[in-house]
């Protein structure tokens, strides 16, 4: 990818700066340098990257595995360079489905490396589709034309298209089945939204294209305004 956009997360400034000079003898444009995960995600909507460097333990409102979920969620490809070499890190962060985990120090070719082997799966885009039983088949269903799961006990409801589909299995595990990339919000303690059938919302619900109204849980707002492009 020519021209690769990169934003460095890094509240180690003379770290960040020497990554900034790496990138750059390579030919890639750093296009930003966060240290928290405000500015972060700010950069998400202004710096227009194409890839993020992220180190694990940035300040703010979360560190850096939460803004790595975040960044699962927006569909923005990232890889972990740290110091870090815990299993309970290393867990965390495999959580993320990060596009690679870069151990510090590091040298300019582990960099460029790393990068480049991370290039090759996101120039690389699948349609995103899952198998869903139906009767004794699995069936085909894209992604995009699943406008919301909603919890219903023991099982999720999926609207997909004018359908709705029961499947035995609850939220949090569907989840955890979602591809990286993946364009679903989480708005409420009981529903799983598409960002790509959201036509307005508001601090109580939100509308899908289709009419359908799902509420918003109060603790959830905040989130789901950070991960929408609002103007």
């Amino acid at each position: 990818m020519q021209n690769l956009r990169i934003v460095i997360v890094e509240d180690e400034m003379i770290i960040a700066m020497d990554m900034q000079e790496m990138l750059q003898d390579v030919g890639y444009t750093v296009c930003g340098i966060a240290s928290t995960y405000e500015e972060a995600l700010s950069m998400t909507k202004t710096a227009q990257p194409d890839l993020f460097l992220l180190d694990i333990g940035i300040s703010g409102a979360k560190n850096g595995i939460g803004l790595a979920h975040t960044l699962h969620q927006l569909g923005l490809p990232f890889i972990f360079t740290t110091s870090r070499t815990e299993s309970s890190y290393i867990e965390s962060a495999k959580s993320t489905k990060p596009y690679g985990y870069l151990l510090k120090p590091f040298s300019k070719l582990d960099l460029y490396a790393n990068i480049e082997m991370a290039l090759g799966h996101v120039q690389s885009p699948k349609v995103q589709s899952l198998y869903l039983p139906m009767g004794r088949n699995k069936h085909h269903v894209a992604l995009n034309d699943l406008l919301f799961i909603k919890a219903n006990g023991n099982y999720v409801e999926l609207k997909i298209g004018e359908r709705r589909v029961a499947l035995r299995k609850n939220l949090k595990e569907f989840e955890a089945k979602l591809p990286a990339g993946h364009p679903f919000l989480r708005v409420h303690k009981s529903y799983l939204v598409n960002r790509n059938h959201i036509s307005s919302f508001n601090q109580l619900e939100l509308s899908l294209l289709d009419g359908t109204k799902v509420p918003i849980g109060r603790t959830y707002f905040t989130e789901i305004k950070s991960n929408m492009m609002i103007v």
